[in-house]
């Protein structure tokens, strides 16, 4: 009898902790998926839009970021800008449905290699024309091991092979501006990528101009 009871509490014991995991379980996965569906952090880009035209990433997208594979930004803030070319062809197109779909080519090969998200902060065509890429609520992912803190900025086109127009430079140098000065960001703290890691980027064609923006005061 007594060995009866204490197997029926057992097996009542296991039954109900069983009940329990399979409820935290199912709250563990709901948790994420309702993370997923709520809206992502976004970051006041008024400073930007107040000195110069930008083009927001829902303007060019509906694929929304998948915010489980990016850092949120912390309270510190950005403290250096890193520029790049997008390198993979020589671009110069400029209506916007074809920078549209360069833009999409960037967000795919990006995702394909499990970013949450395409990994500059802002993308500038051969137009000159600015898009918001990453939110400044995340951290980029442009610099291996140089991404917290960092601001990325890419220009489309692969400046190896190709000059940068005129109108790229000038968007470059505007937005260096206006972000240097929104976060207090010294000149020298303005870089190519090829400063922080091996690699070619941004180009032969463009440094040169990077390296006039790092030496301005």
């Amino acid at each position: 009898m007594h060995s009866d009871t204490r197997q029926f509490k057992r097996r009542d014991f296991l039954r109900t902790c069983g009940w329990a995991m399979s409820a935290l379980a199912v709250g563990a996965l709901r948790r994420p998926v309702e993370a997923a569906l709520a809206s992502p952090p976004q970051a006041d880009l008024t400073f930007i839009k107040r000195e110069m035209p930008l083009r927001l990433r829902h303007e060019w997208t509906a694929i929304p970021p998948n915010t489980f594979r990016l850092r949120l930004a912390d309270d510190r803030g950005y403290n250096r800008i890193t520029l790049h070319h997008a390198g993979t062809e020589v671009v110069r197109v400029t209506s916007e449905r074809a920078v549209v779909r360069c833009l999409d080519g960037v967000l795919g090969g990006h995702l394909r290699r499990d970013f949450g998200d395409v990994g500059y902060h802002f993308i500038i065509d051969y137009a000159g024309r600015v898009w918001e890429g990453r939110s400044l609520a995340y951290w980029g992912a442009h610099v291996a091991g140089h991404n917290e803190e960092n601001l990325g900025v890419v220009l489309l086109g692969n400046f190896e092979h190709q000059r940068p127009s005129a109108a790229q430079v000038k968007s470059m140098e505007h937005l260096v501006h206006v972000l240097r000065a929104r976060y207090r960001i010294p000149s020298h703290e303005v870089y190519g990528h090829i400063d922080l890691g091996q690699t070619l980027c941004p180009g032969r064609y463009l440094y040169p101009q990077v390296q006039r923006l790092s030496q301005m005061a």
